[in-house]
């Protein structure tokens, strides 16, 4: 059994995973390197785990805040790096940090050598224990109604959007609710025994501006304007949807967004095996978009690789008449627009589609703010925990960058959608 010896040190208690991590200790060996190792189970019970080697001060003192790794998954200052670094053993893959649904068990110990400093664990929440969750079943509406503890000031409300999986996807609308929203967590396709299509093809965009006019009528909202966050396809269609229903709609936070409109998903065949088919309609008519031009079953018989040359391939072969029509009329949103990027994204070019957003809003004098990271990947709207991935697909991105572009993105949604009630 290693030494151990008790020595000061502080870490964040029951905390929401959006919270800034922290550790802090003293009374340590001064000038001594030291480990910080981290460690906690998935949903399913994996173990992940990480260590990084830090120098104490003179004083000894240890602050991740203001000193940097030496060794470990990362260099430099960065306090959160113990929790976003966790690994699975290697042999374990597919691997893909699935939180518990209590929270983050983490485990925190400082060692020197073969000597155990301290020793904490913790928990990371992933939502507030007095959430209130709620089925919607109801106008044709299906989804979950995310609510605050009793007596919290609500600082706005909001629909929140899954992506291209379908089904309903709770973790980004619990912990925005953790945050004081009020949030319809809305399923729009891909809900087995549902009422709802199958298929993400010509899905009637008046589902959502009737779901955003039912949390309109909600006692604490009282008719207040409502905002829309999404990510990925989610995101094209959190674009759509404010632009379409600006009298609902007072913002929009897309992430992994697309200014432009592509062609639909056939969940039975991965892709659309048939006649190419819009994602989104109105009134009736398919929304217009870009058809894809690749050989799916081929693609898929490769195994996981980057699917952004497929959306390059897409945009590079449509006409300039494809490419105008497809165009989400972005700065018809008549508020705040936040689109978060990375550079690195290998779903599709997300910093190049978001700039087609942009670029619509800036011409006609509407603002919005692109947060991007050149080395950032796809996934990115769900700040606080382990970054890794391996053996399910290519959503690309460096562990760090999407660490921190998560953080900031995430407070700079909070900023978004908050804004529309202030």
């Amino acid at each position: 059994m290693p030494e151990r010896c008790a020595m000061p040190m502080t870490v964040p208690h029951d905390d929401l995973i959006s919270r800034r991590f922290f550790l802090r200790a003293w009374a340590l060996p001064p000038k001594t390197e030291v480990t910080v190792g981290t460690a906690a189970p998935d949903r399913h019970g994996a173990c992940w785990q990480a260590e990084a080697t830090y120098r104490t001060t003179a004083a000894g003192a240890l602050d991740l805040s203001a000193q940097p790794a030496l060794t470990g998954r990362f260099r430099g200052v960065d306090p959160a790096g113990p929790i976003w670094s966790l690994r699975p053993r290697p042999d374990h893959t597919p691997a893909f940090f699935e939180a518990p649904e209590a929270g983050v068990t983490l485990t925190v110990r400082l060692s020197a050598g073969e000597r155990v400093l301290e020793e904490t664990t913790v928990r990371r929440l992933t939502h507030s224990p007095d959430l209130h969750e709620t089925p919607v079943r109801e106008d044709g509406l299906y989804g979950s109604l995310f609510s605050p503890a009793p007596g919290t000031d609500l600082r706005g409300a909001c629909l929140c959007l899954g992506g291209s999986e379908g089904g309903l996807y709770s973790p980004v609308a619990a912990l925005l609710a953790s945050e004081g929203f009020l949030v319809l967590n809305l399923a729009y396709f891909g809900v087995p025994d549902s009422g709802l299509p199958e298929n993400l093809i010509n899905l009637p965009l008046e589902y959502f501006g009737q779901a955003a006019a039912w949390l309109r009528a909600r006692p604490e909202v009282a008719g207040r304007r409502v905002g829309v966050t999404g990510a990925s396809k989610g995101a094209e269609a959190a674009l759509l949807v404010g632009a379409t229903f600006p009298q609902d709609i007072g913002a929009v936070a897309a992430f992994a967004p697309s200014g432009l409109v592509f062609e639909g998903i056939d969940r039975a065949g991965t892709f659309p095996p048939g006649p190419p088919m819009s994602s989104w309609s109105f009134r009736g008519q398919p929304w217009p978009y870009l058809p894809y031009h690749t050989d799916w079953a081929a693609f898929f018989a490769a195994g996981p690789q980057p699917m952004t040359p497929v959306h390059h391939r897409a945009a590079r072969q449509a006409s300039a008449a494809q490419i105008a029509a497809a165009t989400i009329p972005a700065e018809r949103v008549a508020g705040p627009v936040l689109l978060v990027s990375g550079g690195e994204d290998q779903v599709w070019h997300a910093a190049e589609l978001a700039e087609v957003a942009q670029r619509r809003r800036e011409a006609a004098g509407r603002p919005s703010r692109h947060l991007t990271h050149p080395h950032a990947g796809h996934h990115l709207s769900l700040p606080g925990l382990p970054t890794y991935i391996h053996g399910l697909w290519t959503p690309g991105g460096e562990e760090q960058a999407n660490a921190h572009l998560q953080f900031q993105a995430w407070e700079a949604q909070l900023e978004t959608l908050a804004a529309i009630w202030a």
